[in-house]
């Protein structure tokens, strides 16, 4: 009776297993649990919902190559939001899933492909690995975002599909800006290009917006996601048919850049300077009147958004003189250097400004009289641009924190 018994077991427990593999996970299904190890070798159990926040899994294999291209999207998706603020969650995170057995391969991968930011986890079992049957996995890639309620809510989205539910589900609506300029065929802003199609994209090649220019010459990408990496891309059609060359100006005619031709077409990856002149976040400060500024005598510890504490006695004097006038409101610029990547030194210049409005409203300045900038290595102010031999000393005075006092 105890055989019989067992084998009918046996037998359920197979089939159900059996029916779970060929099901087609669905949206709106429960996520599974997932008890893998991770890269350093510790047992790792989750279950959804996971700490009330979103989460992206993404199943992958060091054999499946067209597996791993996406990987380069969840670093990004996991740097753009993970520190933001949601409604109802209470952050976003990234779980890779590695489906295979061979452990040295998957340690290399995450180091070739810089994966130390993400939690990384291993099924050395493959598909017959508990974790993946949970998920119903039986090829790959598989992407699978998963909302504060444990809920599986998109299935194999693209970045843009992933990035539109993050940014709905924000506290804060989405910031966006218009980027608006000239295309030019040379120098000058009265050789004008007409009716030219122009498409915007991000640094991986998805197309973001897309636009003509007008009969002046101008053309306006519009309510564009403020990022740090764009391309902007334009083919020879129409006037710029047999032109070797075209530029790219502000509405004013400033021309900031010349583009080569390439294969037939004009492609371009946009600095973070040229998003500035694009979008006029570069007159941001002088749109009120009467402003005091002066670099203030504000350090950081080396490659940190931490104040030194010689910088203590000057923000004390800074947060005596607003407390006494307080009819000023302050803007807090912060700069960096060109050395390092651009992107990291603006979100750096963003943090240092913010640990400097964090240490005046604990000495009581209103958060409301502060506005916080950063400008990365936006306004550099000697020869010491990307790439330029400068010593310490020529980079150090790229270095800085600005303040910008208005009166109303």
């Amino acid at each position: 009776m105890n055989k019989r018994f067992y084998k009918i077991l046996f037998l359920v427990l197979f089939s159900c297993t059996v029916v779970a593999q060929n099901c087609t996970l669905k949206s709106g299904s429960k996520a599974g649990a997932i008890v893998l190890m991770n890269n350093q070798n510790t047992l790792q159990s989750l279950t959804f919902p996971y700490f009330n926040k979103l989460v992206l899994v993404h199943f992958w294999s060091s054999s499946v190559a067209k597996s791993k291209l996406f990987i380069p999207r969840a670093i990004d998706l996991q740097e753009r939001y993970s520190a933001s603020a949601y409604r109802n969650a209470e952050g976003f995170e990234v779980i890779t899933v590695a489906v295979q057995s061979d452990k040295t391969a998957w340690k290399q991968d995450l180091l070739d492909m810089k994966m130390n930011n993400t939690m990384n986890l291993i099924a050395i079992k493959g598909y017959n690995d508990m974790s993946v049957c949970n998920f119903k996995i039986t090829q790959l890639p598989v992407n699978l975002l998963i909302d504060e309620a444990g809920s599986v809510i998109l299935i194999n989205p693209t970045q843009l599909e992933i990035e539109e539910v993050l940014d709905a589900k924000k506290n804060a609506p989405q910031n966006t800006r218009d980027l608006k300029g000239m295309l030019l065929f040379s120098d000058s802003p009265k050789d004008i290009v007409k009716n030219q199609k122009m498409v915007l994209m991000n640094k991986f090649g998805d197309t973001i917006s897309r636009t003509i220019s007008d009969n002046r010459g101008q053309f306006t990408f519009t309510a564009v996601k403020f990022l740090t990496d764009y391309i902007v891309k334009f083919d020879t059609t129409g006037d710029m048919a047999g032109k070797q060359k075209a530029c790219l100006s502000t509405f004013g005619g400033n021309v900031f850049v010349s583009l080569a031709k390439s294969s037939g077409k004009y492609e371009y990856f946009l600095t973070l300077a040229d998003i500035a002149n694009l979008s006029g976040i570069n007159k941001e400060s002088n749109t009120t009147k009467n402003a005091i500024t002066f670099n203030a005598n504000i350090n950081f510890k080396k490659n940190t958004a931490e104040l030194e504490q010689t910088s203590f006695p000057e923000l004390d004097k800074v947060s005596m003189m607003l407390t006494k006038t307080k009819e000023y409101t302050v803007e807090i610029i912060s700069h960096t250097d060109s050395r390092g990547d651009d992107a990291d030194n603006l979100e750096l210049s963003k943090k240092r400004s913010s640990a400097v409005k964090i240490y005046l409203a604990a000495k009581g300045i209103a958060p409301t009289r502060m506005k916080t900038i950063g400008k990365g290595e936006m306004e550099i102010k000697n020869k010491c641009k990307n790439k330029v031999p400068c010593t310490d000393e020529e980079h150090a005075e790229n270095v800085r924190t600005e303040l910008k006092f208005y009166k109303p």
